[in-house]
């Protein structure tokens, strides 16, 4: 099975709809499977090399090597992998562990004496690889996860909110505004709850100031001069009344405030929120010439 491989029900029925927030036992299965394979067929050799007594060729990985250091970084991971069934986020760590170590393994000269391979490694294609097979597991299982180029498990979420998310990309000239859109963008992509509520909090910190760079110290005028941007009249009033909505969202939930007797945005509502503020942001900045052209 080629990680390109498209089936009858892709054909059929289009893309699996992606919304299982925690992976399914049979894709946690595969993920397993797949790593193990990629360790005991010397994916991890070049980092972890076993030499030839006779020539000192990489032959082999260093299985000990690679168990001690596996066992040091994450707890309750044994050797050989897998003998009890791992938490998600262990499995995950494992599996950003492995793809930033793997190459592709490539025979060489075969060794008579000794009865082996000689091995060469090709890093990029290793790692673009065991990307895609990952990738095709979590995709299948209708998953809400994916493995990055940069070897990291991110959230998907939405298709709508993942395009936002991507097209959101500030340039404001002012250092504060960017940085927290910017760290709320990244951090909503991350696979952990937590960090999703601090994107959502750094988006609404990025809003807020946002309407306040035009007309320092006077909030209400800057607001006005950044609607000004909108040259459509009636639309220039749907976004003030969206502003508006959203400020008191804000204020009714804990986003920015944490009274007691507020309370925080559902986890299922997370999606809609983020996406709506994202638009919104996306909006105003390409409006007022604040928003990096895509490509950029």
């Amino acid at each position: 099975m080629t990680p390109t491989e498209r089936f009858y029900s892709d054909r059929k029925n289009g893309p699996r709809a992606r919304s299982h927030k925690e992976l399914p036992e049979a894709t946690s299965n595969a993920l397993q499977s797949l790593v193990r394979q990629r360790l005991q067929s010397n994916w991890l050799a070049q980092e972890f090399p076993s030499h030839c007594p006779d020539g000192n060729a990489v032959v082999d990985t260093n299985q000990y090597a690679l168990a001690a250091e596996l066992a040091g970084l994450f707890a309750g991971v044994e050797w050989p992998l897998w003998q009890e069934t791992p938490s998600e986020d262990t499995l995950f760590d494992v599996i950003e562990y492995v793809g930033r170590r793997v190459s592709k393994p490539i025979e060489g000269g075969w060794h008579e004496y000794m009865k082996h391979f000689e091995l060469s490694f090709d890093k990029k294609a290793g790692q673009a690889e065991y990307r895609s097979a990952i990738n095709l597991l979590l995709s299948r299982g209708g998953t809400v996860f994916e493995l990055t180029s940069q070897m990291i498990v991110q959230r998907v979420g939405s298709p709508e909110t993942h395009t936002a998310l991507r097209a959101l990309r500030p340039n404001t000239g002012d250092t504060t505004l960017d940085s927290l859109i910017e760290e709320g963008r990244t951090k909503y992509l991350s696979r952990h709850s937590a960090d999703r509520a601090t994107a959502i909090e750094k988006l609404w910190d990025g809003f807020e100031r946002l309407k306040t760079i035009d007309v320092p110290g006077d909030k209400k005028t800057s607001v006005q001069v950044l609607l000004a941007h909108i040259v459509d009249l009636p639309f220039r009033a749907v976004i003030e009344a969206e502003m508006q909505d959203l400020t008191k969202l804000g204020n009714s939930f804990q986003i920015r405030h944490h009274e007691t007797g507020k309370s925080p945005i559902p986890p299922s509502a997370q999606d809609y929120v983020m996406g709506r503020m994202a638009n919104l942001l996306i909006y105003l900045l390409d409006q007022s010439g604040r928003l990096l052209a895509p490509g950029v």
